[in-house]
């Protein structure tokens, strides 16, 4: 079987390594010359994610296809949706409509039933209508925003008003305004939905950023049995909402024992890299099982388990702790082949086989 994927970072390249093994070809497509999953072995096209042309001979060359790369154009994938009849496409690219529109994401998690942040849909048409939320808010953009980028936060109705001084130089522009929550904790869930409509869940992954990023992840997260399953209760709602097949990583708030759902990803997910060291079956081993249309697992038991980000920030220092603390065979480096090191691109991630309280000191100077 071939596997095709849009995208061709490093979340492609993680999933190349365990398809490769299975007996599977893998092919990537991106507009990108040199790439993490080319340096892995996985047959490369190098187009525009709006050439509709250069995608249609992509796919006649795969038997499935699949993401690791949300911000498709919306017209690329209205394109795939009418594909899809020929080509099984997981997930399904309306899965992605959703996640990259975060008033259509916000809007579906309310339908569901699910808590969030308060919001509001701000254009230039709705700039004139009275917010009824407290400050102080964060703004964002409606779409392709990551890590922080495409964020400001607003204090008062001053800030807010020297804002949309600049917010629709084209006209068009689209924000939404949302409550700011002061949580105690931020967890995600990583599951895994089949095409016969099971799930595998590894349960909650505690996380911790800095200047927007994820740093660190803690596996399993430091909550409540009882919240604990009502995430994965949420996660697989949201799933099977959306006919969501492969791996997905949902993100929440913890605020006063209640669960805020904030956002998802429709794809394997950062803060679920913990799983490659889990000393169980990884969330690219289960991505690439579901959309090849395989079974789940019998037996799914992950151990406790830490991952640290790596970033272009001070690389080389990075690296010299990674192969201290690789003396260790309870620590595994993972690095993702990037040419260039900037300041706040994730360049690799560290695993450390065991709980918070074991980890050499020297691990979060990563």
């Amino acid at each position: 079987m071939k596997i095709g994927v849009l995208g061709s970072g490093q979340l492609g390249q993680m999933m190349c390594l365990e398809a490769l093994p299975l007996g599977y070809d893998f092919y990537c497509y991106s507009p990108d010359k040199e790439s993490p999953c080319m340096r892995v072995g996985a047959f490369s096209t190098v187009a525009s994610y709006d050439s509709l042309s250069d995608l249609k001979e992509f796919l006649s060359k795969v038997n499935v296809l699949s993401f690791e790369f949300e911000n498709i154009p919306k017209a690329t994938l209205e394109f795939l949706e009418s594909e899809s009849k020929q080509t099984p496409i997981y997930p399904p690219p309306k899965a992605l409509l959703i996640a990259q529109d975060r008033f259509l994401e916000k809007t579906h998690f309310r339908k569901l039933g699910f808590r969030t942040a308060e919001f509001f849909h701000l254009t230039k048409d709705s700039s004139n209508q009275k917010v009824s939320i407290g400050f102080p808010w964060i703004i964002k953009t409606l779409r392709f925003g990551y890590d922080g980028k495409g964020q400001v936060k607003i204090q008062d109705e001053s800030h807010y008003k020297k804002f949309l001084e600049t917010a629709f130089q084209n006209g068009n522009e689209e924000y939404l305004i949302e409550e700011v929550i002061n949580f105690q904790k931020e967890i995600s869930i990583i599951l895994t939905r089949f095409q016969n409509g099971e799930i595998v869940c590894y349960g909650a992954v505690e996380n911790e950023h800095k200047d927007h990023i994820l740093d660190l992840s803690i596996y399993p997260a430091r909550i409540p049995t009882g919240l604990n399953l009502e995430a994965i209760e949420m996660a697989s709602k949201l799933a099977e909402s959306i006919g969501y097949i492969g791996t997905i990583g949902v993100e929440f708030f913890l605020k006063d024992n209640h669960l805020y759902l904030n956002e998802f990803a429709p794809r394997p997910h950062n803060t679920g890299h913990f799983t490659q060291d889990c000393q169980s079956f990884s969330q690219f081993h289960l991505h690439v099982s579901a959309i090849t249309g395989n079974h789940p697992p019998t037996d799914v038991r992950p151990k406790p388990t830490l991952m640290k980000n790596i970033l272009g920030n001070q690389y080389e220092e990075s690296l010299k702790i990674a192969r201290t603390l690789l003396k260790d065979d309870r620590y595994q480096l993972h690095l993702y082949g990037k040419k260039e090191a900037k300041i706040g691109r994730k360049m690799g991630h560290m695993n450390f086989k065991g709980n918070l309280e074991e980890v050499n000191p020297l691990f979060h100077d990563l």
